[in-house]
């Protein structure tokens, strides 16, 4: 009888120190976030300077910012689901949400956006949508979101139709073609230099400015502008860090408002 006694004190024991060492692993994990000193940003290589433009104010704010550069718009989301990265800046809500249901991923993005982009038809042929003819080629985003959104705007300009029953409509979902305009599809980045090949492409004017073209020399412009706001993307178990409030509220100051107004295909949403 002693010898059982004895057992289930033992066992007690050691569930005990168990639960002892799992409130410690994430007290240790608490204090790590609270005590966090390096913030490790993730941007598109066309980020870089809009990162640079918040740099003063997260020092000021106690961190040391490291900023690590990405050439598309895969990667970045990929480092922060393996951890390299504790956060990164480079995509609207839309285009998040279709992560997450694609590929699993809870990301969240911080509750205050930092901007939207222009959305915009460009040509080098034609100077309005009305001089564009019945079977032009048209050049769109291969992501799911950003294909939507030109879509969205290619019906209303009265150019197409779409199926209702459909949130986030492709080129497959297109039920009249009004202009037998052909699709083409292409990743952001590369549309711009697709533009001499095609009639016109209906992209981000941000993409417009990285390949050398101007922003605001649009044939048409989306209005759907704040449907499609920017911020700070982290893992969900980070969303209600302090480093993270931080970093939110260096971004709303002068310089990044400065960036925006001089990059040109960018608006401020503070």
């Amino acid at each position: 009888m002693k010898k059982i006694i004895r057992i289930i004190l033992l066992g007690l024991m050691c569930l005990t120190l168990l639960s002892g060492c799992s409130r410690n692993s994430n007290q240790v994990d608490e204090e790590t976030q609270d005590d966090k000193t390096t913030i490790i940003l993730g941007v598109r290589a066309d980020g870089i300077d809009m990162a640079e433009a918040i740099r003063g104010d997260v020092e000021a704010a106690g961190y040391e910012l490291e900023v690590i550069t990405f050439d598309d718009s895969i990667q970045p989301n990929v480092a922060l689901g393996e951890g390299s990265i504790d956060v990164n800046w480079f995509q609207h809500k839309p285009y998040l949400d279709s992560y997450n249901s694609s590929n699993g991923t809870d990301f969240v993005m911080a509750d205050q956006y930092t901007h939207y982009p222009i959305f915009a038809m460009y040509s080098e042929k034609y100077d309005s949508v009305e001089e564009i003819p019945d079977g032009a080629k048209i050049g769109l985003c291969n992501d799911r979101a950003n294909q939507t959104r030109g879509l969205i705007m290619l019906q209303d300009l009265g150019l197409i139709k779409l199926a209702e029953s459909v949130d986030e409509p492709t080129i497959y979902d297109i039920v009249e073609n009004l202009h037998a305009f052909e699709f083409i599809e292409a990743e952001m980045s590369v549309l711009p230099r697709s533009l001499p090949d095609l009639d016109a492409i209906v992209l981000a004017g941000q993409h417009m400015n990285n390949a050398g073209f101007e922003a605001s020399s649009y044939i048409a412009e989306s209005k759907d502008g704040p449907d499609y706001p920017l911020g700070f993307v982290t893992r969900k178990e980070n969303a209600d860090v302090q480093w993270l409030k931080d970093l939110v509220e260096c971004a709303r100051n002068e310089s990044l408002r400065r960036y925006y107004e001089e990059e040109g295909s960018l608006i401020p949403f503070f």
